[in-house]
């Protein structure tokens, strides 16, 4: 036995050696390689119009590398051309789906030599390739097959001859209740309720009613900063009135009366406004606010050593607002307000009335990371 055992001992390792050999040299299945040679069948089998074929591949494709953006576009295709869609082919993860096919095709059109850094992105089927303009001519030619107002044109188009309409479309009342519509509703939600900076200029007159006409009507200037949020407004707004007042008016000061057309007033407050209507770019609000109102009465008189005398009140305001939004962020305006005041409270003067604000706003509202995803979505939020 022990003559035998060197020979053992060799015939051993040999066996070792060879299984090693095969273990630490054999390439493994790789979904790279999967799927850049998938998607080259996968023209080939259709080209050759061998149906069955294609389905099996896509069954082994999805199986190494799972549901990735070429294999969904492949499975489409299929069933676009064997007429068998339905609509449990439109998943929660169609809009990544979406989004990196609109990645593909903006990315073919550049510089190519980069591809190897952005291989595992784009699935290891390169961008505008054999397998990309194969699908997009088939795609633009079997959308024929069905009616315009389908879910199998639109994606056949979006994927065809025509990619920038699909997100417009949906918008639209002909796919209100589409499960691509509705998983575009949901990615929606997520950002549009995310609140908004908001910032304006007021321009306006400011006009007085009752015991307080005699003052006159003011121009009015004002600045307001704040937040949007949903369907409310909040604002802190401060706005001066100018300009003497035409007539005379009597105001009192160390008890005494003086004659006087001295006019500069403010205010400040807090605003609040909910949108009663919001659609194609314009929005009807409710308005109301509250703050501190008034007006220098009397200048000081350094000469004779008197302090200038102030109205003072509190204010209590609310009326209707109108925006058109220009674009998605700026806006045109137009407010109303009837203010409740009562300048009698500090014994300056002995008359008072509520005016009216008429005021031209110009203004805008802003979140850059909501307002980028939603244009990616070619949301129309406002426009």
């Amino acid at each position: 036995m022990k003559k035998y055992f060197p020979l053992f001992l060799f015939l051993s390792s040999a066996a070792w050696a060879q299984n090693f050999d095969v273990l630490l040299t054999k390439k493994p299945i790789d979904c790279s390689d999967v799927s850049y040679n998938s998607a080259l069948y996968f023209v080939k089998y259709l080209n050759e119009n061998k149906i069955d074929s294609a389905r099996v591949l896509l069954t082994y494709w999805r199986t190494k590398c799972g549901m990735r953006e070429p294999v969904f576009r492949a499975t489409f295709l299929l069933a676009l051309k064997t007429q068998t869609f339905s609509d449990t082919l439109v998943t929660d993860n169609i809009l990544n789906y979406i989004f990196k096919y609109r990645n593909r095709l903006e990315y073919a059109n550049t510089d190519y030599s980069s591809y190897d850094n952005y291989k595992q992105y784009f699935d290891y089927v390169p961008p505008g390739q054999e397998f990309d303009k194969f699908i997009s001519q088939l795609a633009a030619d079997l959308k024929m097959m069905y009616p315009a107002h389908s879910m199998e044109y639109l994606l056949g188009e979006f994927y065809g001859d025509n990619p920038e309409v699909l997100f417009s479309k949906i918008q639209t009342d002909t796919y209100s209740t589409s499960p691509l519509t509705i998983e575009y509703n949901k990615a929606i939600d997520k950002f549009i309720n995310m609140a908004e900076g908001h910032m304006a200029w007021i321009m306006g007159a400011w006009i007085p009613t009752g015991a307080i006409k005699t003052l006159g009507t003011h121009p009015e200037l004002g600045f307001q900063m704040g937040a949007k949020h949903k369907k409310m407004n909040y604002d802190l707004t401060l706005s001066f009135k100018f300009v003497n007042s035409p007539t005379t008016y009597m105001a009192r000061r160390n008890g005494a009366w003086e004659p006087t057309k001295q006019f500069f007033g403010g205010y400040i407050g807090f605003d609040v406004g909910r949108d009663l209507y919001a659609r194609h770019g314009n929005e009807l609000q409710l308005l109301g606010g509250f703050g501190f109102d008034g007006f220098d009465a009397l200048k000081e008189d350094k000469d004779n050593n008197l302090k200038s005398a102030s109205v003072g009140s509190y204010n209590f305001n609310f009326g209707l607002g109108y925006r058109y939004y220009v674009t998605n962020t700026f806006y045109l305006g137009l407010r109303a307000k009837y203010n409740l005041v009562d300048y009698t409270l500090n014994k300056v003067i002995d008359f008072t009335g509520n005016p009216i604000s008429l005021q031209f706003i110009i203004g805008g509202v802003n979140n850059v990371f909501r307002n980028s995803y939603l244009e990616q979505l070619k949301y129309r939020y406002r426009k």
